[in-house]
């Protein structure tokens, strides 16, 4: 082999190892840099505790009193509330068997007075198919009364009711409807309207 194979060899030999080395370079660069993650993180939550589907029953004297149900609850420990997704809220009543029944894509359950504050789209079933829907309720555990200060509209059979706020008196049975209160009541022959 002459000169000129030598060196062809050797020229060869010093590719073959700086190739070796950038690649031993680039393996030991890339072990050291910390791996990077694809899939995204949630952002951190200061909730205590969340659920899905939840549902919570309010007994009074062995009977149900209510019962809360949402497809997500937040619980917040240090402010005492559960902020909730999806709500459906009933009310049971003591001697007619009789159950009113409210939804809203929002709410807020508070654990120290069980007060319930309901938002969005709200829409409250009561007895003898009468439907009224608002956009704000809020629930007073210790009144047991369901009271709203947004704009209502009720219907029923020969009913429509317009008005500023409502109260609903659950021990009672008594709703009432007031500020700018309209009306239209059908009956029969007859129409009122107001």
């Amino acid at each position: 082999m002459g000169l000129k194979g030598k060196l062809a060899q050797f020229f060869v030999i010093m590719v073959i190892v700086a190739l070796s080395l950038v690649l031993a370079a680039g393996i030991w660069k890339g072990k050291s840099r910390p791996v990077q993650q694809v899939a995204q993180q949630a952002p951190p939550s200061d909730a205590e505790m969340k659920l899905k589907d939840m549902e919570f029953t309010e007994m009074q004297e062995g009977r149900k009193f209510w019962t809360l149900w949402a497809s997500e609850a937040k619980y917040f420990q240090d402010q005492q509330k559960t902020l909730l997704l999806a709500v459906r809220l009933t009310f049971y009543q003591d001697q007619s068997n009789e159950e009113i029944h409210l939804e809203s894509r929002e709410g807020v359950l508070y654990a120290g007075t069980k007060d319930i504050e309901l938002s969005g789209d709200i829409r409250v079933t009561l007895p003898h198919n009468y439907v009224m829907t608002t956009e704000k309720a809020h629930y007073v555990h210790s009144n047991k009364i369901v009271e709203s200060d947004t704009p209502v509209h009720v219907t029923g059979p020969g009913l429509t009711l317009d008005g500023d706020g409502w109260k609903y008196q659950i021990a009672d049975h008594v709703a009432n409807v007031f500020g700018k209160v309209t009306a239209s009541l059908v009956v029969g022959d007859l129409r009122v309207e107001k």
